[in-house]
């Protein structure tokens, strides 16, 4: 079975992006250390964990 990883990775590296963006907003308005930004930094923790993932899984199929 072959799995189509290009468009996650796409999705993926969208995401990390705009929440990169967010984080650094947060930051700069409410400081590094307040929950907002936390959070944020948390979410985009996940996203780069699953980019990650997805671009490992994606040379194992090659």
């Amino acid at each position: 079975m072959t799995k189509v990883i290009e468009p996650v990775r796409y999705d993926l590296a969208t995401a990390i992006s705009v929440k990169k963006k967010k984080m650094i907003e947060l930051g700069m308005r409410y400081g590094l250390a307040d929950k907002r930004t936390i959070k944020c930094s948390q979410q985009l923790d996940d996203l780069l964990n699953r980019y990650t993932n997805v671009k490992h899984q994606s040379y194992e199929i090659i």
